[in-house]
């Protein structure tokens, strides 16, 4: 007899274990419990990077593709924020090898214009500018909480722990 059951309302632990057991409706809201904590991860890693989007596909499939490996389901999320580090850590090798370059044209002795390659790895004045208006906006307001929820909100949003724990 089929038995219904109601994914959402699981617990981790035990969407863990049915998707061990290839249920696919699990995984299917694993993902979905996961993929904005992911997506916001990597903003807060690489906010200037284009593509957040697709570091986060990569690190949901590496999670759907691994998970089976996976032996204890408590240790999920430093599993899962291992696959995160892994690839910002490729994300930031990838930039080094191919910098942002600024081309300018230069005259040669034979009075042909070359291309002169100078590569700046930095980002714009403005990209700097925003970021640090919005974080300096955020501690502002971190800073106003009171010391408990200051603490709490620090340890869930950075920390990656449940309000609970």
């Amino acid at each position: 007899m089929f038995a219904f059951k109601n994914y959402k309302q699981m617990n981790l632990k035990d969407l863990i274990i049915w998707i061990k057991d290839n249920d696919f409706r699990a995984m299917e809201e694993l993902v979905k419990r996961e993929q904005d904590k992911i997506y916001m991860t990597f903003y807060y890693l690489c906010p200037d990077c284009d593509d957040l989007a697709d570091l986060t596909q990569e690190a949901l499939l590496r999670m759907c593709r691994g998970i089976s490996s996976l032996k204890n389901p408590d240790t999920f999320r430093g599993w899962l924020n291992r696959i995160i580090s892994n690839l910002f850590y490729d994300e930031l090798r990838k930039k080094h090898k191919h910098p942002m370059c600024l081309s300018t044209d230069v005259e040669n002795e034979k009075g042909k214009c070359e291309v002169l390659q100078i590569s700046d790895p930095c980002p714009c004045p403005d990209e700097q500018t925003l970021h640090l208006e919005v974080e300096e906006i955020i501690k502002h307001t971190i800073s106003k909480l009171p010391d408990n929820f200051r603490l709490v909100m620090v340890l869930r949003e950075l920390g990656g722990l449940s309000y609970e724990e």
